[in-house]
Formats: C-alpha cells, structure tokens, sequence
C-alpha cells in the first residue's frame, strides 16, 4: 500500500488553488508589484487596494528622498502624514544657516578688512573709524578725528559701513520718543537682556517679514533680516542699506 503524501512532502502535487495563486501573482509582479506582497494578494491576505496604495506610498517616499535628500524614516512619515515638509525643510534650512553664520561678527569682519565703520554707541553717539582690536568683552577703535576709543562691547548698538552710508541710514531711522527721552542704560546679564530665539529671527528671514528693532536708547531700524548669528542679526532698510544690531542693545523687536 503506498504511502500518502503528507503536506511537508516537496514532491507533492501542487494543489489547484496553489496554481491559480501563483499564476495571480505571476501576473501581479509583471505588472510591478514585488514578489511578497503578489503573493499576499493572491492568496487573499492582503486587498489589492491596499497593495496598489503601499506601492504609491513606496514611490512617493523614494521620489521625497531623492528630491530633499531625507532619510527613508523622515520620507515615511511625511508620506503618511505624520511629518509636514515644509516644518522638515524650515529646521534643515535653520540648521544650514546656524551652521554657516553662528560665529559671524561685524567687528572681526571690518578688523580684518581694515575697512572704516561706523557705530552707534550707548549715550546716543556716533563714532566711526576703523577697528584695531577685537576680543571677548571689548573693541578698540581707531577715530576718525584722531585718537583711539576702547570701548565694552555691550556699549555698541549698531553697526553699518562706510561711514556715509549714515545719510541713508538716518532717513530711515526713527525713534521711540520715550526710549529718546529715558534711554536706558546696556543689560549686563544675559538673563536680563530682551530675548529673541534663532528660531523667530529665522522666520522672520524665511518669510521675508519686514521688522522694527528698537534699541535700549530707542532708535528704531525697520527692514528684513538678512542673516543672525550668536551675538547680532543684519537688517537691510527701506533706504537699500545694511545695519547690524546687536542683539545685546535690543529693547524690542517687532513685526
């Protein structure tokens, strides 16, 4: 008496449902659809609508990764709606800026170009020359007139070149009348000093949103943020010119 194929047997015949199967996801995979999920869909473990939507999603991760360089994780959950893209791409661009700009300073830029500069400094003055020393807490420069002036850095509001550039600097330039008539004095603490996150300056760069930033003596500068870094953020005004505000004099930013 012969013996009955059990279901382990490798050389049994294969049962018409199997053939009918395999030829579903034979025809499945030729149109595209990868061997594991045509067979899950031949045999009924997974719907075809279901299959056909994983494939798009498969598609559109790999098209979002290639286009924005992310990593699949990130793709997935922006194709799933977990993850916006627009917040995904506004961090990265954030980080990239950080990156590029988080030590830059107008100081160590004129020093180093030896170029003339003109600040605006604490007792309402104006002083322009070039600078001869930059270091942690102090810069030293070179007057115009004659002479040196050291001064604290927390003494310095803001910053634009050359010289001349005040003519266009000041048709701009407006003033908070009670900040005018009370100015107050720099912040030594940092804690103190009015605050302003990258994150707020970096929207308002990215939307190209136009700002008014009040300084402790009250002088307001309106204009769009071109860059930030640690320490002061660049403004370029109505009147086509570029000032730099030290973050440390700012009284008040506003949209």
């Amino acid at each position: 008496m012969g013996q009955r194929a059990g279901k382990d047997d490798p050389k049994r015949a294969k049962r018409p449902v199997d053939i009918v199967a395999r030829a579903h996801a034979d025809k499945l995979v030729k149109d595209g659809m990868p061997i594991q999920m045509a067979l899950a869909v031949a045999y009924g473990k997974m719907g075809l609508n279901e299959a056909v939507q994983r494939m798009a999603q498969r598609d559109a991760v790999n098209r979002l990764m290639e286009k924005q360089t992310l990593s699949r994780a990130l793709a997935t959950q922006i194709v799933l709606g977990q993850a916006n893209l627009n917040v995904v791409l506004a961090a990265r661009r954030l980080e990239d800026h950080r990156t590029q700009f988080r030590n830059r300073s107008t100081l160590d830029e004129a020093q180093a170009a030896a170029s003339p500069i003109t600040l605006l400094v604490h007792g309402q003055r104006r002083i322009s020359g070039k600078i001869l020393l930059v270091d942690n807490y102090m810069v030293r420069v070179e007057l115009e007139e004659g002479g040196t002036e050291d001064l604290h850095k927390l003494q310095v509001k803001a910053a634009f070149a050359p010289p001349d550039a005040y003519k266009k600097v000041r048709k701009t330039l407006k003033f908070d009348k009670a900040l005018e008539k009370a100015p107050l004095p720099p912040v030594a603490k940092p804690q103190d000093r009015y605050t302003c996150s990258d994150k707020r300056l970096f929207r308002y760069m990215d939307e190209h949103i136009e700002v008014s930033a009040t300084t402790l003596e009250g002088e307001v500068f309106k204009g769009q943020v071109q860059w930030f870094s640690r320490f002061e953020f660049g403004l370029h005004l109505k009147g086509d010119v570029d000032v730099t505000v030290f973050r440390h004099a700012l009284h008040d930013l506003t949209e």
